[in-house]
């Protein structure tokens, strides 16, 4: 199960790592507007492609193996298929005739641009139902194959593209053409376990049923996630959206290399933790733990976020040097949700997400039509940790109320007395190194103090947790 697990955390991870990966490209080739205007493109493909699949592909895999035969599951999936092609079709069209009849965006290369991304949005939809079935299939090595097929082919086209002078048009046509090919690929795997629908209407109905009310806790984190941007290119320019996502997208490293797949594992881990002896210290140990280490590789993203400016970015980008920090703080409090969702999830109480969800987009919306026009990129990025403080506490405290834990007061107190301390460090440096050019020598040394503070934290960390083990020990003998 575990290697199951990471290969599919692999594939997953595959999916979103082009539009990382090619940021050291594009922000090179591009100017600040064209890569504000290919950020703008990317949030809007996410929330196209999250109404186009609106929560059907959960609904499937709820669906799927309460069929008595593989004859019924291959309709199934040829009539959720079939919903999923005509409602993306319907939106594809209708916006295309919006966009290409008076419906005006100052957007670089539109309406063409919007055209593509709306054709992105429908055919990833259809891709991610087609991996979904994979998943549900329990074919892991398709799954990735088809993953990581799609991004080299996503990253391949559109650097091709953009280096022959196509320019923004190109890098979202190599999107799509990486995604049309693969997506006949998967279709050609999966074409066994999919059949011409016969519209059972009551089956499509609890597919239906299941999915559909995801769609607004997943419309309120995609506010939370990407409202920024859009009130950013409101009320400033698309180069300010492009220091901001610049930022943000190594920010994100925290999201995808240690938030990730603690969820990943977090999600079965906490039912098996309740089945075991003492599950409220083992409760409590999981937030330290993910604590410690996301406060760890967040100074050390701060460390090296210079170097990593002066290495990879023009020059236009380097006021976005000062965001780094604080979005690295909304991801980590945004990932505090994770450990802290126990009483929610034991207690099934996930009615309680949306409400939460939505208070804290409210939040997070008001902020920023607040704060942008008077403080710019830096209002943009505190609203967004006021916001997932909102959705965090108030995830932690409906679940401390549906199931009490009590958690190491000490312990968490270190953990933020040593993130201050790091940080202050990290900025103490820098102000030594204010009239020198070796940034490399800079990031070095942020690293070791940074490394230094800790190994001290987790030292410290652990002798009390072995030392709370052997009291225990000792009283229960």
């Amino acid at each position: 199960m575990l290697r199951k697990n990471l290969v599919y955390a692999i594939g997953s991870a595959a999916n979103s790592a082009a539009l990382f990966l090619l940021v050291p490209y594009l922000v090179n080739v591009f100017t600040p507007e064209e890569y504000g205007a290919w950020a703008i493109f990317e949030i809007a493909i996410l929330l196209l492609n999250m109404v186009m699949l609106a929560g059907l592909e959960v609904g499937l895999m709820r669906e799927y193996w309460f069929l008595a035969d593989e004859r019924s599951q291959a309709q199934l999936v040829g009539s959720v298929l079939l919903v999923i092609a005509l409602w993306g079709g319907m939106i594809f069209v209708g916006g295309t005739f919006l966009v290409t009849n008076g419906l005006h965006f100052s957007l670089p290369g539109t309406p063409f641009t919007l055209i593509e991304t709306l054709a992105i949005a429908w055919l990833e939809a259809l891709f991610s139902l087609l991996l979904t079935l994979f998943r549900i299939r329990e074919q892991a090595v398709t799954f990735v194959f088809l993953s990581v097929g799609r991004m080299l082919l996503f990253m391949g086209l559109s650097i091709g593209l953009v280096h022959t002078g196509y320019g923004l048009p190109g890098a979202l046509l190599g999107r799509l053409g990486g995604t049309i090919v693969m997506l006949g690929g998967a279709g050609a795997l999966g074409f066994r376990y999919i059949s011409l629908p016969r519209l059972d209407l009551e089956r499509l109905k609890r597919v239906v049923r299941y999915g559909l009310p995801l769609l607004p806790t997943n419309l309120a984190s995609y506010v939370l996630l990407a409202s920024d941007r859009y009130v950013l290119q409101h009320f400033s320019t698309l180069e300010s959206v492009a220091v901001y996502t610049f930022a943000y997208k190594i920010a994100a490293t925290l999201d995808i290399l240690i938030t990730r797949p603690f969820a990943l594992d977090w999600a079965p881990r906490r039912f098996k933790i309740a089945t075991q002896s003492d599950p409220s210290h083992k409760y409590a140990q999981a937030l330290l733990l993910y604590l410690w280490a996301a406060v760890c590789f967040s100074l050390c993203v701060t460390a090296l976020t210079p170097a990593f400016y002066h290495w990879v970015a023009p020059h236009e980008y380097w006021m976005g040097m000062k965001l780094v920090p604080v979005i690295l703080l909304a991801y980590l409090i945004y990932g505090l949700s994770y450990p802290l969702n126990v009483g929610i999830m034991l207690k099934d109480r996930t009615q309680y997400l949306p409400v939460i969800g939505w208070i804290a987009a409210a939040v997070c919306l008001g902020l920023n039509f607040w704060w942008i026009p008077r403080y710019g990129v830096m209002g943009a990025a505190w609203a967004t940790v006021v916001a997932y403080g909102f959705w965090t506490g108030g995830i932690a405290g409906v679940s401390l109320r549906l199931y009490p834990i009590k958690y190491s007061l000490y312990s968490i107190s270190l953990i933020v007395v040593s993130t201050l301390v790091g940080y202050c460090g990290i900025k103490g440096f820098e102000q030594l190194w204010s009239t020198s050019d070796d940034v490399i020598l800079l990031s070095l040394v942020n690293a070791a103090w940074v490394f230094l503070l800790s190994a001290g934290t987790g030292f410290v960390l652990w002798g009390r947790n072995f030392l709370t083990k052997q009291e225990a020990g000792r009283a229960s003998r």
